[in-house]
């Protein structure tokens, strides 16, 4: 029997997050906890892999290099998926603090993609690299059309195998689904939710979620919970159903058979659409003042 596929999934490993980009569409600048160790989720993954396959992966947060069990996540997700690239989608602060990163990444098919939230703090982040490299950089190409990343600056290690290591400039964000009075109260959006759904960079971009051992459409619809649990959102009795009321795609409808009808819709409107933005006018960042203590996971 074929498996089941998707171009891409991004296993979402962490709600926390050491910086706080304004518009965080994953609302990591919320000071979020929630975070998933490999051993708690291993074995529904060990039985994902026998029923689905993907062409890339990226394992995110928050920051995944806060995730205290980030080597074991590249270690089991290379061991079930060994045929395919894996990157790590991280803010690089925390790049040359993880023991065994470097070595993890190499024996592991996975490279270190960065999202760069101000040029000025380059040279910071090329250090970090340096260090991350253990001491020397045997390559480094600027612009997307110099590199197979493509990537805006792309690094790579001495010896075989290599490590790479590839830059992008993230400094826009989108608006995400929190809305906040001046009296501190957070709304989510009560959109038309067609419209959300036309202008979503999540259904644009296909960005599927793993959290937890199901697959979502998105990220928003996946943590719409856990933020009702941790923030005292004003919602209606109807709108906290709602955003309860969303069915991933779990292991289960892989083994029953009825996974495909599930894909095949994945990219259709939601109810749970109505929450985000209408109009995704973006916003510049700035890194030097988006730190913030993270809360304890």
């Amino acid at each position: 029997m074929s498996k089941l596929f998707i171009p891409k999934i991004e296993f979402y490993i962490t709600n926390v997050c050491n910086l706080a980009c304004n518009e965080c569409n994953r609302f990591n600048d919320l000071k979020f906890t929630g975070t998933q160790l490999w051993k708690d989720y291993e074995s529904v993954y060990e039985e994902w892999a026998e029923h689905i396959d993907f062409e890339k992966i990226v394992i995110l947060g928050g920051e995944p290099l806060l995730n205290p069990s980030i080597l074991d996540w590249i270690k089991g997700i290379h061991r079930l998926w060994p045929k395919y690239g894996k990157q790590v989608l991280t803010n690089a602060t925390m790049l040359d603090r993880v023991k065994g990163l470097l070595q993890t990444c190499k024996d592991n098919m996975t490279w270190i993609g960065i999202s760069l939230h101000s040029e000025k703090d380059l040279p910071e982040i090329e250090d970090r690299i340096k260090n991350f490299f253990e001491g020397k950089v045997a390559l480094r190409i600027e612009g997307r059309e110099n590199n197979a990343l493509g990537a805006d600056w792309y690094f790579r290690s001495t010896g075989a195998p290599y490590a790479e290591v590839g830059i992008w400039k993230q400094d826009y964000f989108y608006k995400n689904s929190i809305l906040n009075a001046p009296n501190g109260e957070m709304f989510l959006h009560d959109s038309d939710p067609k419209v959300a759904h036309d202008q979503c960079m999540f259904v644009k971009n296909k960005n599927y979620h793993f959290i937890r051992g199901n697959i979502y459409k998105c990220g928003p619809v996946a943590l719409y919970p856990e933020l009702s649990e941790q923030f005292d959102l004003n919602l209606t009795d109807e709108d906290k159903q709602l955003i309860n009321s969303y069915k991933p795609l779990t292991v289960d409808m892989a083994q029953n058979g009825t996974a495909q009808e599930w894909l095949d819709h994945i990219d259709d409107q939601i109810p749970q659409c109505k929450f985000c933005p209408e109009h995704y006018a973006g916003q510049a960042i700035d890194f030097d003042v988006l730190k913030q203590k993270i809360r304890k996971h």
